[in-house]
Order: C-alpha cells, then sequence, then structure tokens
C-alpha cells in the first residue's frame, strides 16, 4: 500500500517526541521522501550476488538507511528528520510478484523501523510505498488484483530475451514531481546513479523553491560529465 502522506511520531499524548506545550515546544521534524532506485541500492550494496532473496533485501535496506542517514546528516545536522521510503524497482512480471518484491515485503512487515537509525536526529516511517503504485494516478487505472497501477515492470521485450525493467525510471520521475506540486515545502531525496532523474529533479526544484522545500540527488559514485550544472542538488555519500 503507497503512503499518500506521511505519519507522524508522536507519544501517547499525542504530540512529537520531547514536545512540551508552550513557548518552549520543540519543532515538528522535517518531513522527507526518499524516491529509491532498488536496482541501484542493490548494486551499491554489494547485493546483487546474495542469491537468497531475503538476505539480498536486507541488506540493500541497511545501505539504504545508512546512506539517507549520511546525506540528511551532512547536509543539516541539527534539524530533525521524519523519511518516508518509495521504492522502485522491476517488482513484476506480468501481475505477479517477483521475489525480489516478496522478500522486500516480508522484510519492510519484520523490520522495527524505529530502531534502525544511528542517528539521533532522523527517523524512519514504517509505511513504505513502492512505485507500481502511482501518487497520482486515477484509481480506475489502478488493478484489483494486484492493487496496483503499473504490472509487468519486470519483462521481456521479445521471447527469449532476458528480463529487464519497464516504467520504472518514469514511475520514480512521475511521483517525484508530484511530491513536488502536492508538497513544496518539504524535502525530497532521490537515491539513484542515473542521469535521467537530473530533468524531473530541475523541474522539482523549481518549484519547491519559492515554498521553502529541498530536493536532492544522492550519489555514492562521483559523476564524471561536466556538462550538467548540479552545484547545490547533488550529495554524493560514501556508504
Amino acid at each position: 500500500m503507497v503512503t499518500r502522506g506521511h505519519p507522524t511520531l508522536r507519544n501517547g499524548n499525542g504530540r512529537l517526541p520531547g514536545a512540551h506545550s508552550g513557548p518552549s515546544s520543540v519543532a515538528a521534524p522535517t518531513k522527507v521522501t526518499a524516491f529509491v532506485d532498488w536496482t541501484a541500492q542493490m548494486h551499491n550494496a554489494r547485493a546483487l550476488a546474495i542469491e537468497e532473496p531475503h538476505a539480498r533485501a536486507e541488506r540493500t535496506l541497511k545501505n539504504v538507511i545508512r546512506i539517507i542517514e549520511k546525506a540528511l546528516a551532512g547536509r543539516e545536522p541539527s534539524t530533525r528528520f521524519l523519511v518516508a521510503l518509495r521504492l522502485y524497482h522491476g517488482w513484476h512480471k506480468g501481475f505477479e510478484a517477483t521475489e525480489n518484491r516478496k522478500a522486500v515485503a516480508a522484510l519492510i512487515v519484520e523490520t522495527d523501523f524505529s530502531d534502525l537509525p544511528r542517528s539521533p536526529n532522523v527517523r524512519f516511517s514504517s509505511e513504505v510505498g513502492y512505485g507500481d503504485e502511482l501518487l497520482a494516478a486515477l484509481p480506475k487505472r489502478a488493478h484489483v488484483r494486484p492493487p496496483i497501477h503499473l504490472p509487468d515492470t519486470w519483462r521481456q521485450r521479445d521471447r527469449g530475451s532476458p528480463r529487464a525493467e519497464k516504467m520504472v525510471d518514469t514511475a520514480l520521475a512521475t511521483d517525484l514531481l508530484e511530491r513536488a506540486r502536492s508538497d513544496p515545502h518539504e524535502w525530497t531525496l532521490v537515491l539513484s546513479e542515473d542521469d535521467d532523474v537530473v530533468p524531473p529533479v530541475f523541474t522539482a526544484e523549481a518549484w519547491m523553491k519559492p515554498y521553502g522545500g529541498c530536493v536532492l540527488i544522492v550519489r555514492t559514485r562521483r559523476s564524471s560529465r561536466p556538462f550538467l550544472k548540479l552545484g547545490g542538488i547533488v550529495k554524493e555519500v560514501n556508504p
């Protein structure tokens, strides 16, 4: 199930943890949506060689959490953040969930996200979205079983050819722009090593900047191409 908003961490009194009534109240955490290219992160985590899907997913998720923590702590070390993850990958063969999708879904259910961060200022929502259900598509475009807009994102181009991802990059770009339009005051991170995310990030930056929002491309590898003006929107992280 895709998260259309961001849950806010609160204590039993309905207040943010550590918050007090009156003028000394602690500010609510800055909400962040992290759009994650899962294939790239499996590569970054050196998880592609792991045969067992659950172990592969676990290593990748831990690496994703570590990268996000470093990116946010390095950018704004004194700000508190609440991060919602959205994961993009070829999750379905036709209407059938792939082994990666099943493993990630099971991992998300069993993970205690409150124990994941090492940074005291970064917390993660336990509700995780997937790119096969778009943030803004009409309900009538979604299937019933499974309840997604984009099946068959892991497909063969021709009979006998290897399977490859389809519609994944454009799904990420579409959701990024929807988030920038609907919540321009919040933060968005794009965990991707691919320059295909640059055009939607440029547009999201233009939409969000007047409202105080922020969009960053988070990478683990330095880009060697000098043609793009990426100053201020790329955060390079050594995981």
